[in-house]
């Protein structure tokens, strides 16, 4: 007997890869897939739980009773989802600006495509908004050369964060002229309007600090931050702000993105929501201000990851805030919880208009079929 007989023979229980024995061990689901999955249900669980509390205390204080969403005025609505489009478009705009700095092709209807379809998932996926950005980034690596994946990648993470500035920005532009409606709000809420309101404080704060790190690296401490903050994540925070310097050159794409984001973005979703409302009653027309500040407010919630795509969260605000402003109108039949959810029902119907392109503009499909590998010897 051979050698080579000998070896075979002396180890018959290790099953051969890709043998039918290597392969029974997926019967049962991987760890990561069940926390996946649990965290997805506690967050559906979260988000219909904060949406049924809200229904219940608005039907216990009797402000949702009477509300008669048959008689909704379906030319305010189909304007108010007309403006939610023209927010997606310009999220696309402004992304494709910073694919165009890093002189990575693709086109605006490309942008367009990718965008929605990260709204899309954003409905769907555990992430919410991030979750989208993942698979954004996914279809994205399929649409660009092999050398610029990264940067591509990257461009996403910039858009994402001129649009917190944006938004963190347009809180403060808005608020002064709703300040006066936070006393008639809940306590509870005005607590936590407050607390939204130092979070983006500290964003924006945050933003100077990360755009001028190389001015600030002259001083001791900040250096040590740095330092620390390298430790801690095991050396990507320094990547990170290696790679922001590379937008060192970028202060005019930046500034547009911002601004885009403060009066295409954010003033064109307060726009939506003023819609939404006036599709109920034009009592509310006098209310153009504190809808603006109240979506805005409800926006920056939304991008805490507790609930599906920030909707409960959102409401909860939003509501807060509109029925502050509409106690001081006379005789307003509107309850302010309706409004909220439809806007819920624009922004859903928005995302699943994203499901569109990924049926159709689904990158993955365009791909030219790969050559089958040489078989093994």
């Amino acid at each position: 007997m051979t050698k080579n007989t000998k070896k075979n023979t002396s180890s018959p229980a290790q099953p051969a890869p890709g043998s039918a024995a290597s392969c029974s061990a997926p019967d049962t689901p991987a760890p990561g897939g069940v926390v996946v999955f649990l965290k997805y249900a506690v967050k559906i669980l979260v988000t219909a739980g904060i949406v049924a509390v809200l229904v219940y205390s608005s039907k216990k204080h009797g402000t949702f009773d009477g509300v008669d969403f048959s008689g909704l005025n379906w030319g305010w609505l189909g304007a108010a989802f007309l403006l939610y489009l023209v927010h997606l478009f310009v999220n696309a705009w402004r992304w494709r600006l910073l694919l165009a700095y890093r002189a990575i092709p693709c086109s605006l209807f490309s942008a367009f495509s990718l965008t929605t379809q990260s709204f899309f998932f954003s409905l769907v996926m555990p992430g919410g908004a991030i979750g989208g950005d993942v698979i954004r980034a996914g279809f994205l690596a399929y649409r660009v050369p092999k050398g610029q994946k990264f940067d591509g990648v990257f461009t996403i993470l910039m858009d994402r964060f001129t649009g917190m500035i944006g938004i963190f920005l347009t809180v403060f532009l808005a608020l002064p002229f709703a300040w006066r409606y936070l006393d008639g709000t809940d306590p509870r809420a005005k607590l936590l309007t407050f607390a939204l309101l130092g979070a983006s404080a500290a964003g924006l704060l945050a933003a100077v600090v990360i755009f001028l790190h190389r001015q600030l690296e002259k001083l001791a401490f900040f250096r040590w931050g740095e330092e620390f903050g390298a430790r801690l994540t095991h050396g990507f925070s320094t990547k990170l702000l290696t790679a922001l310097d590379s937008y060192s050159g970028a202060t005019k794409e930046i500034v547009w993105c911002v601004i885009a984001s403060i009066l295409g973005v954010n003033l064109v979703l307060g726009l939506c929501f003023y819609c939404v409302c006036l599709a109920f009653s034009s009592s509310l027309a006098p209310l153009f201000a504190p809808i603006v500040a109240a979506i805005t407010v409800g926006n920056i919630a939304g991008l805490i990851p507790l609930t599906m795509s920030g909707i409960g969260l959102r409401d909860y605000f939003v509501a807060a805030i509109l029925g502050a402003a509409i106690a001081e109108l006379p005789d307003c039949p509107v309850a302010e919880l309706a409004p909220t959810l439809v806007m819920t029902g624009v922004i859903i119907a928005g995302g699943l208009f994203g499901g569109i392109f990924f049926l159709f503009d689904n990158p993955r499909k365009k791909q030219p079929p790969q050559a089958p590998a040489p078989p093994e010897e």
